[in-house]
């Protein structure tokens, strides 16, 4: 991986160098799906919202790992030649957003080569990383990291080491590290950031919770999970980034839908104008880099471990703990 140089931090930064990553997609697409069944055409916003990303961005003088989904890179691979040209690292978030459990064990490989073909076709590059979308890699498809290995991802982000809702891997090693398989390949699993608040270990680095919790609740996080000599690997979206409100009740129409619909939006729209301010002060006071530098960084120096090799019924015993 061919990665760019970047800025190292502010004055007195720590020693670690934390990881930075935007999941690339279009909420009014990913919603459209949901409610109508196609994913549509690109926002109006979304370019907009990219462009606030990227000057913040450039006002640091940090380079990111953009996780681009197949629906943008579609539609607009000029903006992903441009990122690309830009110094950031195309990755790859999967041809729409589709969870992993939803495509299934027989079709996922031809979902990720076909996403992955496309996105260096219109980067210009190769393409070493991957996220699931909805980061639903969990204990029941642990499988899927071999298959993201085999569509030649030499690393994924798809794992928050904690159990929720509708992802989550409870108990799985929080450190970036390398995992070999019985063929004899190797991936490097780089989790999601989590931390302990009022003595539960949740997550922090982004998204919803970047809008929930304190910049000094995060900066916590970065701090204990430096002293733990582990990256803070953060993840954001473009549209937190705009000021436009989430618009999506013009997108349901059964009365079942339009209540979904404004769930969505309340929490969505809830201290979403926090995000870049989090963000700004972060790269400000820490050091932050590509998810790709980071891979190489753990493919050299290790540690490395086997997958946990769960059946079904472990998995189901497991997550009950």
């Amino acid at each position: 991986m061919n990665q760019p140089t970047d800025r190292q931090g502010g004055e007195g930064a720590a020693a670690v160098t934390h990881a930075l990553s935007i999941d690339v997609e279009d909420y009014r697409q990913i919603l459209s799906a949901r409610f109508r069944g196609e994913p549509g055409p690109l926002a109006p916003e979304f370019e907009r919202n990219m462009e606030a990303v990227l000057d913040l961005l450039d006002a640091a003088g940090v380079k990111a790992t953009f996780f681009v989904i197949g629906t943008v890179a579609r539609e607009r691979p000029d903006l992903v030649r441009r990122w690309a040209d830009l110094g950031h690292e195309i990755a790859s978030h999967g041809p729409d957003h589709t969870p992993v459990w939803a495509v299934g064990r027989e079709r996922l490989l031809e979902h990720l080569v076909g996403a992955k073909r496309a996105l260096q076709d219109a980067a210009g590059r190769a393409v070493a990383g991957y996220r699931a979308p909805v980061f639903s890699i969990r204990w029941d498809t642990l499988w899927a990291l071999e298959v993201v290995r085999d569509a030649g991802f030499t690393y994924d982000s798809s794992i928050v080491p904690v159990r929720l809702r509708r992802y989550g891997v409870a108990g799985f090693d929080p450190r970036p590290r390398v995992y070999g398989f019985p063929s004899g390949a190797e991936i490097v699993e780089i989790p999601i950031s989590t931390a302990r608040v009022c003595g539960l270990r949740v997550p922090v680095a982004g998204g919803g919770y970047f809008r929930l919790f304190s910049y000094r609740r995060i900066r916590r996080a970065v701090a204990e999970v430096e002293r733990e000599g582990r990256p803070f690997v953060v993840y954001a979206h473009p549209d937190e980034f705009g000021p436009e409100r989430f618009r999506v009740a013009d997108m349901a129409t059964g009365c079942r839908d339009k209540v979904l619909a404004g769930m969505i939006a309340l929490k969505s729209n809830l201290g979403r104008r926090k995000v870049p301010e989090t963000l700004r002060r972060l790269l400000a006071e820490f050091r932050f880099s590509t998810l790709g530098r980071l891979a190489e960084r753990v493919a050299a120096e290790g540690p490395k471990g086997l997958l946990p090799g769960l059946t079904g019924a472990e998995s189901r015993r497991k997550e009950a703990r």
